[in-house]
């Protein structure tokens, strides 16, 4: 009995600790991470043919995917800001529609080894008559390791 007793202690103690480990990636990301320049893209929109009805965090890594949830929405003479696809790679957040005014604004992005850890500010205002996907894309210069980094979207 004691014998049982010890082993299913020790599988209890085995289970927990592996569980704590894998339940804090984002504490093991945050350490030795540094902050990485990035670029705030400007002048786009989300198609109206995306579904919105949840969050979405995208990363884009081509034209053409971005395409399909971005199109350029040119204000007053100025253009989208440029993408550099050899170079740079695209994260982002879509909120759901909303007929609130939404701002999402990136505040900033930390780096560490095979991830990325992208810190936002979302700023809800008044009814509007109309509705409204609110995001925020932002470019980052390609790495290597990019396609496999884990990226982690927090709200601050």
């Amino acid at each position: 009995m004691k014998r049982i007793a010890l082993i299913l202690a020790l599988v209890a103690v085995a289970v927990f600790s592996c569980h704590c480990d894998a339940a804090n990636p984002l504490k093991k990301a945050k350490k030795g991470a540094v902050e990485a320049p990035f670029v705030v893209l400007k002048n786009y929109h989300v198609r109206n043919d995306v579904d919105c009805s949840k969050a979405q965090q995208l990363i884009i890594d081509n034209e053409e995917t971005f395409n399909k949830y971005f199109g350029p929405a040119p204000l007053m003479g100025s253009a989208p800001t440029d993408i550099n696809w050899k170079h740079q790679f695209v994260i982002a957040i879509l909120l759901p529609e909303t007929n609130k005014a939404t701002m999402v604004t990136p505040l900033k992005v930390k780096e560490s080894p095979g991830n990325i850890i992208f810190y936002y500010q979302v700023n809800r205002g008044h009814k509007t008559s109309y509705t409204l996907v609110p995001f925020a894309a932002i470019a980052l210069e390609r790495a290597e390791n990019t396609q496999h980094a884990r990226v982690f979207y927090i709200e601050e």
